[in-house]
Parts: structure tokens; C-alpha cells; sequence
């Protein structure tokens, strides 16, 4: 079956033509490990995971690549504010990742490349940019002339022009021109530096994905993925410096971008402080009922992240979850003779699993999709209601169902423990939490209890008491109040609207 989907490059929807028959080789820009996971990365691998199911699914043997870069500015930040080499910072927030991605369910890429294990390459691809004359060496830097490669822009669909509104030289760089980029960052005292015929230094941040996809996927390899946020500079960066260095176009033959995850409207970002744990939310939701959530909106949509809609998420899900149930328990219960099998039944789901993956196969219309498995859902338990049908039947119908659950990722769905439903409200949470903590509550506003649990939190903390203030901080979080803490204070954020136990 032919697969289409929003190739950004041609601005329209395509049909996917491999480079290599019923092979698909796909590369997606990974995690820097500087900090724990957050929900935007989640949203991507989850996204991806799904595409690559799909194509899987159609008869592809996908060769799935992704990165971690692991060396960049903020990295060595957080070493020198922790004491510790930045090798200790990266591998402390990989594991992270990496235990986030096992509880998602995201299926394992080929490997993680990683920068600091590819440094020989990248290397030898800034040389040979700088012989062709697309680079060129600036007291210990090295910078891609983007003047040089004439196609600059055309991912992006932006003009010389129009990038050069707003373009500076920030003080100590040493390039030529306000559109250049650093291919190589001479290194300053005390960070860490491999050695280069430019001197001791360490890779700028978009050499990293070029050098690497094309060392492992080779030239106009199938699919490049990312975010929304990277199609520029990052991806029309990478386009410029393999073209150049390759002299062969197109370095990916289609791109794929994620929609951005949102809070208020605002995308959600570090820099920002909106950002929400992958850790932190599957306290309050399952990795199931979370990765439900992420797929409900079409990937290449901005996804407004709410509590209600969270739950909804979740309320929603859990009719799967039930569906699932009962139909075990009638297949455990069914007679094993005495019923032929009901033909026009399986039928009608050979049908609706047909709808599925049209809608899948159609931009991955997840949203679409998982609107099928909800209506079949239904009409499983307008057949279990009816008791009429034999074991072999019932077995056919969860063949379906099991299938198209595993196409989503969804994982050990019966196991699912069943808890979203109306519950008190996040006032009557609260008092009965103040009794652990002999907060007495007279007639105050929620924000007012919130703020005294805060003060409390920051006493315990003053007094070293760290474990404490920890139990605090994660009884708030399972009703569904997030602490941050600011430099000089500690501000919460309600999602009260998970109606969570």
C-alpha cells in the first residue's frame, strides 16, 4: 500500500518513493542530554515511533537512526556548575532518556550516535568543505560560508533577504559574514577539546547530524525528521554543508517536522520554564494513557498540553482498556463448540482495519485512526452485550484489536489499571493531605493551602530536612500541583484537571 504524507521540502502532501525497494532509511534529531526528558521530546519519539510502525507495518525494513549530542555549551555549563565533567553530565541525563523511552514503548533505533564518538568524521567533512571553499578557518573557528551554497534557504523557504533581518556577529565570533555558522568552536580554557588541524576545539552544533546521517544512511538517504523548531537554521544548515560537502542533492529525499507542544500557547521550552518531566508526568498518567494523549492531535499540529484534556486523554483510553477486559473474560468464559464461526462479523472488522490504516497510511492521521479504534470498540461490546458469539470469533476480534493496539504502541493494555474517574475536588485533596503534615485548614482559598504547603516545603528544606521536603513536593504532584523552583522562590503550576487518585 502507498504511504503519503506533508513532505516539507516540497510543501505538499507525497507519496513516499524509497530509495532502496521496501526499505526505508530515516534519520531524526535526538536528545541533547543537558537536562532531564520533557514532554516535547516525548512527543517526538512517540510521533516517530508510530511512523515507523506504520511503515513496518506496510512491508518496510526501516532502518531507524537518531542522535545524542552529547558535547554542546550547555552541557559544559552544567559541568562547571556541578564540578563534574561534562561526560558525567551527558550520561546522567541519557539514562534518563533512555528509561523514559523503555516505559514509552519507543522502539530502539539502530543505535544513538553519538558526537563524541564521531569526531574523526566530522572532521574530515569540515576539511573537505574547506578545499571546496564552502569554509573557511578564523582564528581557531571554522565557518560555513552560506553565501557559498546558492540553494541556501530553500527548505526553509526563506530569502538572503529576509535572513538578514535581524542578523549579527555576537561579540568573539570571527566569522566573515551575519549568516555564517560555526562548524568548529575553538576551544577556551578549561572545556574539553579534541585536537584538529585548526587547532584544539569541538564540533558546532549542525555539522554533527550531517556528518553522521551520511556516515551511517548514506547519500539521499529516505527521510529526515525533527522538530518544527529545526527547520531553521538546524535542518537548512545540514542541507547546506552535505550538498556542499556530497556535491549530491538532495541530501534526504523527503523531511518530516513534529508540531509544536504548547502551554498557554507557548511552546514549551526550557528557556521558557514550562516545561513539564517525562518522570514527573507518569506519576500522575501512564505511559499508555500518555502516549494516547500525544497522538491525538495530527503530529505536524501544535498540541496545546492541558490537565482536562490530559484526562479526557485518559478517560477516553480506559474505554479501551475495559473494552480489552471484557472481551478476554467472554473468550475465557465462551463454549469451545455449539457456535460456527460469525463470518460477517470478522468481516466487518477486516473492514475497519482496512479504515485504519488508510487513515495511517494517509499523513499518519493518528487522530483519524484512533477514532476507528474507539468505534470498534463500541460495536465489541455491543457484540459481548449480545453473548451470541463462539470462541473463534471472539479470538478473530481480538486478533484486530491486538493488532491495531500494538500499531499505535500501546503496551500490556489489560494490565492497565483503572483510575480515572470523578473524584473530590483539588480542595478536598489538599485538607486531607494537611493532616499528614498537621497543616491546619480554616476556611482559605486553595491558593492560600497550596502556598502554605510551599512554605512548609521551603522550611523543611532550610532545616536540611531534604527528605521531607521531598515527600512534599511529590504528594503535591500526585494531586496534581507542580513545584519549580525559581533562584529566589518556588512557584507551582495546578493540573488539577487530571481528576487523578
Amino acid at each position: 500500500m502507498s504511504i503519503k504524507f506533508y513532505d516539507t521540502m516540497s510543501a505538499k502532501k507525497v507519496e513516499f518513493i524509497p530509495r532502496e525497494k521496501d526499505n526505508l532509511y530515516i534519520y531524526v534529531c535526538g536528545f541533547t542530554p543537558n537536562n532531564y526528558p520533557h514532554l516535547g521530546h516525548a512527543r517526538a519519539a512517540i510521533v516517530f515511533d508510530v511512523i515507523r510502525r506504520v511503515f513496518a507495518r506496510n512491508g518496510y525494513n526501516v532502518h531507524y537512526l537518531t542522535n545524542f549530542t552529547d558535547i554542546d555549551d550547555k552541557i559544559i555549563a552544567k559541568a562547571n556548575e556541578e564540578g563534574i565533567p561534562p561526560s558525567s553530565v551527558s550520561e546522567k541525563y541519557i539514562n534518563a532518556y533512555l528509561k523514559a523511552m523503555e516505559l514509552l514503548n519507543i522502539s530502539p533505533p539502530m543505535f544513538y550516535a553519538r558526537v563524541t564518538e564521531n569526531i574523526e568524521d566530522i572532521i574530515k567533512m569540515i576539511s573537505v568543505l574547506i578545499e571546496k571553499g564552502h569554509s573557511y578557518v578564523s582564528n581557531g573557528d571554522v565557518y560555513f560560508s552560506v553565501r557559498s551554497f546558492k540553494e541556501y534557504g530553500k527548505l526553509s523557504k526563506r530569502s538572503i533577504r529576509e535572513m538578514l533581518v535581524g542578523a549579527r556577529i555576537e561579540p568573539g565570533e570571527n566569522k566573515r559574514d551575519p549568516l555564517d555558522f560555526a562548524l568548529w568552536k575553538s576551544a577556551k580554557a578549561g572545556e574539553p577539546f579534541w585536537e584538529s588541524p585548526w587547532g584544539r576545539g569541538r564540533p558546532g552544533w549542525h555539522i554533527e547530524c550531517s556528518a553522521m546521517s551520511l556516515k551511517y544512511l548514506g547519500n539521499s538517504f529516505d527521510i529526515h525528521g525533527g522538530g518544527q523548531d529545526l527547520v531553521f537554521p538546524h535542518h537548512e544548515n545540514e542541507i547546506a554543508q552535505a550538498e556542499a560537502y556530497t556535491g549530491i542533492s538532495p541530501f534526504a529525499r523527503y523531511w518530516i517536522h513534529t508540531g509544536w507542544l504548547t502551554r498557554d500557547n507557548e511552546k514549551m521550552s526550557k528557556s521558557i520554564g514550562n516545561v513539564f518531566r517525562i518522570d514527573e508526568i507518569l506519576k500522575i498518567v501512564s505511559p499508555n494513557i500518555l502516549r494516547f494523549f500525544l497522538i491525538s492531535t495530527l503530529y505536524s499540529s501544535p498540541l496545546e498540553f492541558q490537565g482536562s484534556a490530559l484526562s479526557q486523554a485518559g478517560k477516553t483510553f480506559e474505554r479501551i482498556v475495559i473494552t480489552l477486559k471484557r472481551l478476554n473474560e467472554a473468550i475465557l468464559n465462551a463454549p469451545s463448540s455449539g457456535l460456527n464461526i460469525n463470518s460477517e462479523v470478522l468481516r466487518l472488522f477486516d473492514f475497519l482495519e482496512s479504515d485504519l490504516n488508510n487513515a495511517l497510511t494517509d499523513n499518519f492521521n493518528t487522530p483519524l485512526a484512533l477514532s476507528i479504534l474507539i468505534s470498534a470498540c463500541k460495536e465489541i461490546n455491543r457484540i459481548l452485550d449480545q453473548g451470541e458469539e463462539s470462541l473463534e470469533t471472539l479470538k478473530g476480534i481480538k486478533e484486530h484489536l491486538v493488532n491495531w493496539l500494538d500499531i499505535f504502541g500501546f503496551k500490556e493494555v489489560e494490565k492497565e489499571e483503572l483510575k480515572f474517574k470523578d473524584d473530590a475536588s483539588l480542595k478536598e485533596k489538599l485538607i486531607e493531605l494537611s493532616h499528614k503534615y498537621g497543616i491546619k485548614i480554616e476556611n482559605e482559598e486553595v491558593s492560600d493551602i497550596i502556598n502554605r504547603f510551599v512554605e512548609l516545603r521551603n522550611e523543611k528544606r532550610r532545616n536540611k530536612e531534604y527528605s521531607l521536603a521531598d515527600s512534599i513536593r511529590n504528594d503535591l504532584l500526585e494531586v496534581g500541583i507542580q513545584l519549580e523552583d525559581k533562584k529566589d522562590s518556588t512557584v507551582y503550576r495546578i493540573v488539577r484537571d487530571l481528576d487523578v487518585n
